[in-house]
């Protein structure tokens, strides 16, 4: 099994707040692997990005447009440096639910 030695608080967005704002699921935290490294990746929208960071995790919350905190929060809203994931794939076969997720 891949070593998840860190890690990582997700929010998921979970309705408009009526101000132009959003309000935020409970916080969740999952075992990662964090890599601040320079990764080409493709977005949703097709666009071609180089991350700042990738991770991997079983995090079942984990999806494109969530933010994610490199370490453990209990803040009910995201932290300022909170990242969100412009990609993400899963691994098929033998690797269970690990999943890995870019941010610029």
């Amino acid at each position: 099994m891949f070593d998840l030695p860190e890690t990582i608080t997700v929010w998921a967005k979970s309705a408009n707040d009526g101000f132009g704002g959003f309000t935020w699921s409970a916080p969740a935290t999952y075992d990662a692997r964090i890599a601040h490294k320079q990764d080409k990746f493709v977005d949703d929208q097709g666009n071609q990005l180089i991350s700042s960071a990738v991770c991997y995790s079983e995090g079942a919350a984990l999806a494109a447009g969530v933010l994610v905190y490199f370490g453990t929060s209990t803040d009910l809203s995201p932290p300022a440096t909170a990242n969100d994931v412009r990609a993400l794939s899963q691994t098929p076969s033998g690797a269970g639910d690990l999943k890995k997720c870019w941010f610029a």
